[in-house]
């Protein structure tokens, strides 16, 4: 009883009063008069530059969310034995915006609608949660601008659920919930062409202003430092500029073409070759656009996008990413925060991990997001023994717990960088954190990170007295692991890639694991773990094969 209240306490402490206000203020009777008209709805002939789903339903019957299959008529629209997200995913109606809507499929969107419609009662549900009607409204709108065929009965809808949603913003959460909530709103604004003076806009405009300073930080990330938050925010942006020339002259449009182009320069240098995610905090593909969709629907809006990589070595401050490229070698370690005070709830115990690619190929992981919910296996993906960094005595860096909920957080300090040439770009960085300074002896944890030639040498140190610790580096599915003697190789398709070395007489096993890049998926891989007592010191030396 007394560490749950320690938990909470040191999980509440960190909320703005706007969350405590808006928790009292969604479990308060509120009630929606029903109506049986809309305003007139705006004729909107601009070219329609959307970015497509695919694979979300082949027949508009059965649904296919977060690698699961169910069948509609079978399940219904609410069963509570299916996870709350894939329910959430089925209310979203993104497969509107499946690249079939071009293969005259429009007619069966229609009737998937209509079913909506019969079957969902308003204000009673997940369906009428603010999140879900949010991207709802978002979608109806966008589909009615493709093919205008949402009949009478769902534009009567479309406008009960704007005004529905208009009192309920997620003021409680705050954060991508929030903007999406805004986002729904402005869309509501054009499609039924408001006035400026409606609360539909100020309510909006009010919410926008406020949280582009918020949730853009200054070197370009979306603030809950999700890799996938952040590209779905950058698609949020350019749909916003999609509409601004149908907005008050007091929308920042400028503003948002400014933060959604630094953000796409972030985004780029945390990707890929092959444009996957690096897996910090909850992350996984499949979910967001790709990166090149992105640019090619800014350039449809008239957005040119600087897609000239940074090489060599870059740090983003404000997020706390540090990064290094070249031809050979893509290393992304996390030296920042664990995401915003008052909103970690994607956020993973993974201070200092890392992840390294060479030659275009991911080699050493974090283990991704491979579910949501409020479960054990949630718990482990989101602890440090699921990331490539150091763990202490069996516990996390940072107080994960629940679903969503952190409590004592992991924090950096004493940060270095240096960047010259020996022969080829050499990079050296480096960083502390305190966050197990809480378990006994007061350990702290520091990570420094080397690139002299073709090795790369990361050196953990650890203080205290009698912890244990473990160092764990996964490795990428695709990737065969192989231990010669001192050396661990490491090859993909025959090929040799990386050898990993560490100093004589350490605990060093190969060890079973799982790796969840997309949701609903768990994939086989293994996990080298290297053993040793506080105070120690331990050198990893990772050769990347010319």
């Amino acid at each position: 009883m007394i560490k749950k209240i320690r938990l909470i306490f040191n999980t509440i402490k960190y909320l703005k009063p706007q969350q405590f206000f808006g928790r009292f203020n969604k479990v308060l009777p509120r009630f929606l008069r029903e109506v049986n008209t809309y305003p007139p709805i705006v004729d909107f002939k601009k070219a329609n530059p959307f970015i497509f789903r695919e694979g979300l339903t082949e027949n508009y019957e059965t649904f296919i969310f977060l690698h699961e299959k169910f069948n509609l008529k079978e399940v219904g629209w609410d069963n509570p034995h299916i996870t709350k997200l894939w329910r959430y995913n089925l209310h979203y109606f993104e497969y509107l915006m499946q690249d079939d809507i071009r293969k005259n499929h429009d007619d069966i969107q229609y009737e998937i609608i209509e079913n909506w419609l019969d079957t969902n009662t308003i204000g009673k549900g997940t369906a009428w949660e603010p999140y879900p009607t949010s991207l709802r409204i978002i979608n109806w709108i966008k589909w009615h601008w493709k093919t205008g065929k949402l009949s009478e009965k769902a534009k009567i809808s479309l406008w009960n659920q704007v005004r529905w949603l208009v009192n309920r913003p997620e003021f409680h959460l705050l954060g991508n919930h929030l903007f999406i909530n805004a986002k729904a709103l402005m869309f509501a604004y054009v499609f039924f062409g408001q006035k400026i003076e409606s609360k539909i806009y100020k309510v909006a405009i009010s919410i926008i202003k406020d949280e582009l300073d918020e949730q853009f930080l200054e070197d370009g990330a979306h603030f809950e430092l999700s890799p996938m938050y952040h590209a779905l925010a950058m698609e949020d942006l350019l749909d916003l500029i999609y509409i601004s020339d149908n907005l008050p002259k007091d929308f920042p449009k400028h503003e948002i073409i400014k933060r959604c182009k630094n953000g796409m320069k972030w985004l780029k240098s945390m990707i890929y070759d092959n444009e996957e995610l690096s897996h910090f905090n909850d992350c996984a593909n499949g979910i967001a656009p790709k990166y090149s969709e992105l640019v090619k629907y800014a350039a449809k809006l008239g957005i040119e996008m600087n897609e000239n990589e940074v090489l060599g070595l870059n740090y983003h401050k404000t997020s706390g990413y540090v990064i290094f490229k070249d031809n050979s070698s893509h290393l992304i370690a996390d030296f920042g925060k664990v995401g915003p005070d008052y909103l970690p709830g994607h956020a993973h115990a993974d201070t200092l991990s890392f992840e390294l690619a060479v030659k275009g190929n991911r080699v050493i992981v974090n283990s991704g997001t491979g579910v949501y919910g409020n479960s054990v296996e949630r718990l482990r993906q989101r602890g440090t023994s699921s990331h490539s960094t150091i763990q202490l005595d069996k516990m996390d860096s940072s107080e994960v717990w629940s679903g969503f909920r952190v409590a004592r957080r992991a924090l950096t300090y004493d940060i270095l960088l240096n960047s010259n040439r020996e022969g080829r770009e050499a990079a050296f960085f480096t960083a502390s954190h305190n966050g197990f300074k809480r378990l006994k002896n007061s350990p702290i944890h520091k990570r420094s990170f080397r690139l002299l030639n073709n090795f790369w040498f990361i050196e953990d140190e650890v203080s205290g007295e009698g912890n244990e610790v473990i160092s764990r580096y996964f490795i990428h599915p695709e990737i065969d692991v192989f231990k010669q003697e001192e050396v661990i190789a490491l090859y993909k398709k025959q090929e040799n890639l990386l050898n990993i070395s560490f100093p004589p007489g350490l605990q060093i096993n190969i060890v079973n694991a799982t790796y969840h890049d997309e949701f609903g998926l768990s994939k086989s891989n293994k996990v080298i773990e290297v053993k040793m007592i506080s105070p120690c010191k331990l050198l990893a030396t990772f050769e990347m094969i010319q």
